[in-house]
């Protein structure tokens, strides 16, 4: 069981923004199935709730709040791909813990994949709403595997995350999940973020989602986005 390896790597390094695990056990039921009882440390909620306390309040996240949301788990996803060579795969809101301080933490790495050659995976992994353009277009040919970079996948689901955070608006991810031209999203996206957001926050989105993995940004551009517009 290749996820039991990747559980065990993950938690034996310490991270500010990666939740703590203090130990965890596995069950075996029968041959084909298998339960895994996790102690970890208590969050407050996790950032799918916070978000919607926000849109009860009526109250946008700030662009700075969003700012330090993104660095903090832009710095756990970068040390788990330059120190662990591991990509997530399943990055949700309901995957970000928060704790007191405004601190946000990746969790939940149950479908985590260490990546030994290059950033191509072959296999389909990750909540469908939250999938990139090329694994959700292979979901919808009811298919199994496709070639990605995986690290890519997982700026997109971050990104996603994201319009969902900034935009305090669940459909908004309906109404973009189908979108194949870039052009069509951006406009979308601008009419729902520049009467809150900077110009360079809403460009920094929509580099995020760009539909073409490719010509998607990576976690090397974001920081450099972040330390050029955000001092």
């Amino acid at each position: 069981m290749s996820f039991i390896k990747v559980f065990e790597l993950v938690y034996s390094f310490a991270h500010p923004y990666i939740m703590k695990i203090y130990g965890f056990f596995l069950r075996i039921l029968d041959n084909t199935k298998f339960a895994i009882y996790v102690l970890k440390e208590k969050s407050k909620y996790d950032w799918d709730k916070e978000v919607k306390i926000h849109l009860s309040n009526k109250r946008y996240y700030t662009e700075k709040e969003l700012i330090n949301l993104l660095k903090q788990l832009y710095e756990a996803l970068l040390f788990l791909k330059t120190k662990l060579n591991i990509s997530h795969r399943d990055i949700t809101p309901q995957n970000v813990p928060v704790f007191n301080g405004d601190v946000y933490k990746l969790a939940d790495f149950g479908e985590a994949k260490e990546i030994k050659i290059s950033n191509k995976l072959n296999t389909l992994r990750g909540t469908e709403l939250y999938m990139s353009l090329i694994l959700y277009e292979v979901l919808k040919r009811d298919k199994s595997n496709v070639s990605h970079d995986s690290f890519k996948s997982d700026v997109f689901s971050l990104g996603f995350g994201f319009l969902y955070a900034a935009g305090l608006n669940f459909n908004l991810l309906y109404q973009a999940r189908d979108i194949t031209n870039n052009d069509t999203l951006n406009n979308i996206i601008n009419d729902h973020l520049l009467k809150v957001y900077s110009k360079n926050f809403v460009l920094l989105l929509s580099l995020m989602l760009k539909k073409d993995e490719s010509k998607r940004i990576d976690f090397k551009e974001i920081l450099e986005f972040i330390v050029k517009n955000y001092k």
